[in-house]
């Protein structure tokens, strides 16, 4: 093979190799693009809308980056902040240890889904702002009646997307253990929650934003120490723009809670490749 052959097969393996990185990169660079352009045209509306046409006390985007060091420099935000974002953390994990085990029962076993099934169906049908009043009662206007809520709205769609997801199970993996006589509950840890993952994992993401909206909810209606409650004075005492950055707060947690669930699933399970959008 003379020199030029060889110069040019490299350059053929080369040009091959960038195909997918040089594809990949204009596709990533424009949904940033069309991403930015949407939430900056968005603001822009915002601003210019009302700041034409709605009330002087009514939140903007540039009324809220004003409001920023005031918001940060009030003694009670932070500790409101780690009061919410705390109570929320403690909720999702218990939701997710007793969403797991009670999805699992549901999916496995035909005699608890017949008993717990329609209970589920209807606490997820039913709007639960509605039962934050019970918990007042039962827990008081305390911290326990927050965490509470916060578990109920998120346990649901962990038990249900659990239970859907265990029982699809391949019969095959199944028969498999049935053969080598595996113990019931390393067939449920081993086969069917792993093969239920996909589910595990939709629930998950549904039930960090019910997490939320539930502790937000019954601060609303305790007035009890907390990001809700902060909300609530500063939108009564229309001072909205500071509510806008405690809505805010609210969002980036949500977004920065399943971040680290995205980079989990990277790093630990490398073999689950979600669907992507095209």
């Amino acid at each position: 093979m003379t020199t030029n052959t060889k110069t040019a097969t490299r350059t053929r393996i080369a040009r091959v190799s960038s195909t997918p990185q040089a594809s990949t990169t204009p596709s990533r660079r424009k949904k940033i693009t069309l991403w930015a352009s949407a939430g900056l045209g968005i603001l822009v509306v915002w601003q210019v809308g009302f700041t034409l046409f709605a009330p002087a006390y009514i939140a903007t985007p540039i009324g809220a980056i004003l409001a920023i060091p005031t918001v940060f420099a009030d003694p009670i935000f932070f500790p409101d902040v780690a009061s919410t974002l705390g109570a929320v953390f403690e909720g999702l994990l218990i939701a997710i240890v007793a969403g797991t085990i009670i999805g699992l029962a549901m999916g496995r076993l035909p005699d608890v889904n017949r008993v717990l099934g329609m209970y589920v169906g209807a606490f997820y049908a039913i709007p639960l702002i509605a039962i934050v009043p019970l918990f007042t009662v039962w827990f008081g206007y305390t911290p326990q009646a927050r965490l509470a809520m916060i578990v109920l709205e998120a346990v649901l769609p962990i038990i249900y997307n659990v239970a859907e997801g265990s029982r699809i199970v391949s019969a095959t993996y199944l028969d498999v253990t049935r053969i080598h006589r595996v113990a019931w509950w390393r067939v449920w840890t081993g086969v069917v929650l792993p093969n239920a993952l996909p589910y595990v994992l939709a629930g998950l993401d549904l039930a960090i934003g019910r997490a939320l909206i539930g502790a937000v909810v019954a601060e609303f209606v305790t007035a009890i120490d907390g990001l809700g409650t902060y909300i609530l004075f500063n939108v009564h005492s229309f001072h909205q723009n500071e509510a806008v950055i405690a809505l805010i707060v609210v969002v980036i947690f949500a977004l920065v809670i399943r971040a680290l669930i995205n980079l989990a699933v990277r790093r630990g399970l490398p073999w689950y490749q979600p669907v992507k959008e095209a």
